[in-house]
């Protein structure tokens, strides 16, 4: 098992003299028609730019639903919680942007913006041409896109005069711009690779690159590749991330994982260097008491038999595990907290 030991401590390597910066990461969101279907109960479509006729004489090209009229309104959804940065901490600023075509705001149209029930604004000066409206969102709008990631726009057309029939207009697309602060450690975001060996019975968990390659390269008949079993941090920045420690055994050849600093202390207390050698830091992750926004829970089994722990975020590998494999796996809860592969 000299293969083992010889890379013992590259991740402690790669952690050195690494620095981290706070930024701001901007998320684009954009509606349009190539993103809505026309849905007559959820009052969301947009535009196909085809359909409108400069010419106001040509009104069979330019009625519903490419235009809306009172008491017709429109609603949509903004939704970008696959695009939130792993590291955001906050939003600095958002805006909602709307393209519209025909608001007469001159002859007394008035379209009302609403965003998750709050009023936002009117569309204004936008006349029979091309043009796009820009709101900022308040506080109160970007708690609840920090809390959900998604806000529902609706457009009440002609509020005023909306028993009487009023105007007209269209939509192009709306466009969320979301500011989020960041920790500054996204490029410290890397996979932590897993192996599986049948001759140790046990799994390896790395998040060095080249400790993965020369595993694969010069160890595959003790050591099978698996991929990604999660992303960690290379470094914690200035987020709440705990270091998680590894441990390996030269005799048996071995590992072993905690977050627990009174778990890594007595480990290193009770167990000699030949039975349990302290490796260092493995990477950070986060604890229960302290869960980052975007991170899954790292499920941790324990063999009693085989003296060794694994890890998992799958749901359905856990499921199995605690399912079918009770003998030889111990459901041990969360061991702690990363982001998904």
């Amino acid at each position: 098992m000299e293969t083992v030991r010889r890379f013992g401590f590259g991740v402690l390597l790669l952690l050195a003299g690494v620095t981290s910066a706070s930024q701001i990461v901007t998320v684009q969101d954009v509606m349009n028609y190539k993103d809505n279907s026309w849905d007559e109960d959820a009052g969301v479509w947009f535009l196909v730019p085809r359909e409108v006729s400069e010419d106001p004489c040509n009104w069979h090209e330019d009625q519903s639903p490419w235009h809306r009229t009172s008491n017709e309104d429109w609603g949509w959804m903004h939704e970008v919680a696959g695009r939130v940065p792993p590291d955001a901490n906050g939003i600095e600023s958002a805006t909602l942007t709307i393209e519209a075509w025909d608001v007469d705001s001159d002859e007394g149209e008035d379209d009302v913006i609403f965003v998750n029930s709050r009023y936002l604004g009117m569309l204004t000066g936008v006349e029979r041409d091309w043009k796009a409206v820009t709101f900022k969102l308040p506080e109160s709008l970007l708690d609840d896109l920090w809390d959900t990631s998604q806000l529902y726009v609706y457009m009440d057309i002609d509020q005023i005069l909306e028993l009487t029939g009023g105007f007209r207009v269209t939509l192009n697309s709306s466009t969320l711009t979301v500011n989020y602060t960041t920790s500054g450690v996204r490029a410290a975001i890397a996979p932590v690779y897993r192996f599986w060996s049948p001759v140790t019975l046990s799994h390896f968990y790395t998040a060095d690159a080249a400790e993965r390659d020369l595993l694969i390269d010069d160890s595959p008949q003790i050591w099978a590749y698996q991929g990604t079993a999660y992303q960690a941090l290379l470094r914690p920045g200035d987020t709440s991330a705990s270091p998680v420690y590894r441990f390996g055994s030269p005799a048996r050849g071995g590992h072993l994982y905690t977050i627990d600093e009174t778990e890594k202390e007595s480990m290193i207390a009770k167990h000699p260097a030949e039975v349990w050698t302290y490796e260092g830091i493995a990477f950070y992750a986060f604890t229960s008491a302290k869960q980052a926004s975007g991170t899954v829970p790292v499920y941790r089994f324990r063999s009693s038999c085989l003296e060794y722990d694994f890890f998992t975020v799958d749901e359905t590998e856990k499921r199995l595990l605690i399912d079918k494999y009770p003998a030889v796996w111990t459901y041990k809860g969360i061991a702690w907290y990363a982001y998904a592969p």
